[in-house]
């Protein structure tokens, strides 16, 4: 890599990463690209010399994202040694330490994610569809080695498995943070617990594995702990 190339990577690594922070603080909706190249100390013209819009710049995080998670998850994955439920844990064990710490970020702010306009509806669509696939290309492959081992067992392709377990979680990750943002805590701690319950006992049902093990494999306990810690914040 010659230098100009260099300086042109390292000026799009800076773009990316201002744009991303902008995006958390004020919402996608009200960044402009004016926002985003004054705040890296360029002009409107320098920057979409590297990008043609601000979508194209969402886009490039949202993939730039997606590709990080992939390469942490693959070499779980192929690992030949593990079972599927234990690199199942592995995987959870990265996953919820991120959602619970982002989680705690958010509420110690004094803000949800929704309300920091994390999940506008441009944002958080592409966002969705990312996530989604990820599910895809980590959980689909782990879901066929274990009910061919008979780890587990569902009907169906395992693709269309891994898209019910995405929604799964992402449902439960909203109502979390749903209720850490909600003024009235007169129910808030039974609410957690019910959520957390009800997405363990969803998914042993799904993978007719049983509930205990899976509670285990998706740190329940721990995540019930963290967010009981977060709502006493």
């Amino acid at each position: 890599m010659n230098k100009r190339e260099k300086q042109k990577e390292e000026t799009v690594a800076d773009i990316l990463r201002v744009a991303k922070e902008l995006f958390h603080e004020q919402g996608y909706e009200k960044t402009t690209i004016h926002n985003i190249a004054e705040r890296c100390g360029l002009s409107k013209g320098a920057l979409y010399h590297h990008f043609k819009s601000k979508e194209e710049v969402l886009e490039r995080i949202c993939y730039r994202h997606y590709v990080y998670l992939k390469e942490i998850f693959l070499p779980i994955i192929n690992d030949t040694e593990p079972s599927m439920l234990e690199k199942l844990r592995q995987i959870m064990t990265i996953a919820r330490n991120s959602q619970m710490n982002t989680a705690s970020a958010s509420f110690s702010k004094g803000k949800s994610q929704k309300s920091s306009g994390i999940e506008n509806a441009a944002l958080g669509k592409l966002l969705d569809s990312y996530s989604e696939k990820v599910y895809i290309d980590i959980f689909a492959p782990l879901l066929d080695e274990g009910r061919e081992k008979a780890e587990c067992t569902f009907p169906g392709s395992a693709e269309v498995m891994a898209v019910f377990i995405h929604h799964l979680d992402t449902g439960m990750s909203e109502q979390l943070n749903r209720i850490l943002s909600d003024e009235d805590r007169t129910s808030s701690e039974e609410r957690i617990r019910d959520v957390i319950e009800g997405f363990t006992f969803a998914l042993a049902q799904l993978l007719n594995i049983d509930k205990y093990t899976i509670a285990d494999i998706t740190l329940a306990d721990k995540m019930l702990e963290e967010y009981l810690k977060i709502l006493k914040k």
